[in-house]
């Protein structure tokens, strides 16, 4: 029987995953040692733990990396290179402590005064990381037991560290965890109960590597409650960075698994976010797919146009913070027709607005997120589609009607004056008003409004029409050929 270890939230997951990716590189099969979220080590493999989270570490330092740190007078080399690793995640505990870490530190600079090799004071910089690693964790399984049972894995007894029994704290897991003080006001006896056995501390000292960094120094670990599926989606966002981390996640989930656990996994999976705000603090944040935001990236997502691949962030922070994307593209618009108006932008919103401010014309690929809104509304994809494909190629033909007969100054200055009536009209949901511009602006060239809009109007698709024909209206003419073959 081997040590048995459950992956059953964010942090022993990301633990989980940051184990098998260190399996992986050593080039160990681990698979069979993966039960839904249950990991399940070999003892001979756990026996060598320290040696593989040590290589792990060690696996992109060079030559040129110590030289260049001695060249810089940093002999603390252990520091150096381990904390760059997991000083983030672990700066308290007894791998990365400086009460701890000056053994190996000074066990170097004995070396280095006797010899200045690069070479042998390579070798001997990785055989002292390694040798404190393996003292540091051998110790932690010799310690003493008491009689609770570890929170973590519920099978194991918890150790003793100074006459106390051993729980989960900012000891050993700053920032992830309170200091003990702090801890024990959590609950409700005014004591931890999250009682830790040495073989799980273990364990999620692998934490720091299931996590990717942002080039805006956060961290982000995909949440599945399927072990193997957290790893495939987590090597997703390792490879394809930050834009893929939701759009892929929903996909490829929706792959890896068929039918009603489909279903499960989606609505379970979650996306953590860890902010370092100080040595010892971090803001932690949690995104939630509801089971409606799934659907409608699992059937939009492939669709999002590259051109406003910029503003992804922002259509991701509307759609899981349940706010409407008809504000977003409200936003865009007022950009666009009012970009006289906005001075000295900051903030989320003024990306947006600088987006509209930056476009010569209205792109159909705008209606992109009238559609995805539809679904995400739970409306059928297909019947939303043509519809917005109608509206928008309306005002498209009306647009070439007006520089058709009026000519282009005189058609420019009319379409700009509909245009900020029929917007005027969408931010006051106001339909009358839609109504009655629609009216004149087809008695200007003397066309018959199509009754179509009656009947999209009066299914509750104000919204829609209104923002694709205004997109139309404001679109490009050599998309008319492109509209009429869809029509």
């Amino acid at each position: 029987m081997g040590v048995r270890f459950y992956a059953d939230n964010w942090l022993t997951a990301s633990a989980g995953v940051g184990l098998l990716r260190v399996l992986e590189k050593i080039g160990v099969n681990w698979k069979p040692f993966v039960n839904g979220n249950v990991i399940e080590i070999p003892e001979d493999t756990f026996q060598g733990i320290a040696e593989h989270y040590t290589e792990y570490i060690l696996a992109d330092f060079t030559l040129e990396n110590l030289e260049n740190m001695l060249e810089k007078g940093k002999i603390n080399v252990y520091n150096n290179i381990v904390l760059q690793k997991i000083g983030d995640f672990y700066s308290n505990s007894p791998l990365t402590n400086p009460s701890s870490t000056k053994r190996a530190n000074k066990r170097f600079e004995e070396f280095y005064e006797k010899e200045k090799d690069s070479r042998r004071l390579y070798d001997f910089t990785k055989t002292v990381v390694r040798d404190f690693v393996r003292e540091q964790l051998d110790e932690l399984l010799k310690s003493k037991r008491s009689n609770k049972l570890c929170f973590f894995c519920q099978e194991r007894k918890a150790y003793i560290k100074k006459d106390k029994v051993k729980t989960f704290d900012a000891t050993n897991f700053t920032p992830l965890g309170a200091s003990p003080e702090t801890l024990e006001n959590l609950f409700w006896n005014g004591r931890s109960n999250m009682y830790l056995c040495p073989e799980c501390e273990i364990f999620l000292y692998f934490s720091a590597f299931g996590f990717t960094r942002t080039p805006r120094r956060t961290y982000l670990f995909v949440y599945a409650p399927d072990l193997g599926t957290a790893y495939n989606l987590n090597n997703i966002l390792a490879q394809e960075g930050t834009k893929s981390v939701i759009s892929r996640t929903i996909v490829e989930a929706s792959k890896m698994v068929e039918g009603r656990k489909a279903e499960w996994i989606l609505e379970n999976i979650y996306i953590v976010e860890i902010e370092k705000v100080g040595d010892a603090q971090a803001n932690i944040y949690t995104l939630n797919i509801s089971a409606k935001l799934a659907r409608a990236i699992k059937e939009m997502i492939n669709e999002y146009p590259p051109l406003f691949d910029d503003i992804f962030d922002s259509f991701i922070e509307y759609v899981y913070s349940g706010r409407s994307l008809y504000e977003f593209l409200f936003s865009i618009l007022s950009g666009f027709f009012y970009s006289e108006r906005y001075k000295n932008l900051s903030g989320r919103k003024s990306m947006l607005i600088r987006k509209g401010k930056g476009l010569d014309y209205l792109p159909k690929n705008l209606t992109f997120f009238i559609k995805f809104q539809e679904v995400l509304n739970m409306e059928d994809k297909e019947k939303i589609s043509r519809q917005v494909n109608w509206a928008y190629g309306e005002g498209l033909s009306l647009r070439k009607a007006y520089f058709d007969e009026l000519g282009n100054d005189k058609a420019r200055k009319k379409i700009e004056s509909i245009s900020y009536r029929i917007l005027e009209a969408v931010r006051r949901r106001d339909t009358d008003a839609f109504e009655q511009n629609l009216i004149r602006a087809y008695l200007e060239v003397e066309r018959e409004i199509p009754y179509v809009f009656v009947e999209a109007l009066k299914d509750g698709g104000f919204n829609r029409i209104a923002y694709a024909f205004l997109i139309g209206l404001n679109g490009k003419d050599r998309e008319l050929s492109e509209v009429k073959e869809s029509e």
